[in-house]
C-alpha cells in the first residue's frame, strides 16, 4: 500500500501558536483565528490519518465517494473533522472511479501527483 497524505507537508512550518507571544499588542485577532483554525484542522486530519494508516486503512474524502455508497457504509467508517467528512477505507475496497477522484483530489488540493493502485 502506497502511503499518501491529505495533509500538506509544510503546514507545520507556519505554526501560529507563538504569534501572541511574539506580538502581544499588534496581533490581528481575526487573521490569527483563521490561521489557528487552519492549523488545528490539519493537525486533527494528520492524527486521524495516522490512526487510519496504523489500521491499514486510508482516509477517503466525502467528495470522492458516491453518496449511496457512503450511505451504505454508514457512521461506522465516517470521520468528521471540522465541516469535512472522510471515510476509512481499504485500498482494495475503492472502485475505479473513487481512485480516479482521489488522484484528482490530491492534485487539486495539494499539488501532488500520485497513482493509487
Amino acid at each position: 500500500m502506497k502511503q499518501y497524505s491529505l495533509v500538506p507537508e509544510n503546514y507545520k512550518e507556519k505554526d501560529p501558536r507563538a504569534l501572541p507571544y511574539h506580538f502581544p499588542t499588534t496581533i490581528n485577532m481575526v487573521a490569527y483565528a483563521k490561521k489557528m483554525q487552519e492549523f488545528s484542522f490539519y493537525q486533527a486530519l494528520q492524527s486521524a490519518e495516522d490512526v487510519a494508516h496504523k489500521q491499514g486503512l486510508i482516509l477517503l474524502p466525502w467528495s470522492c465517494i458516491h453518496w449511496q455508497r457512503a450511505k451504505n457504509f454508514g457512521i461506522d467508517r465516517k470521520v468528521k473533522i471540522g465541516r469535512n467528512s472522510y471515510f476509512l477505507m481499504k485500498i482494495t475496497e475503492l472502485t475505479r472511479s473513487e481512485k480516479q477522484k482521489l488522484e484528482n483530489y490530491l492534485v487539486d488540493h495539494l499539488g501532488k501527483e500520485l497513482k493509487i493502485s
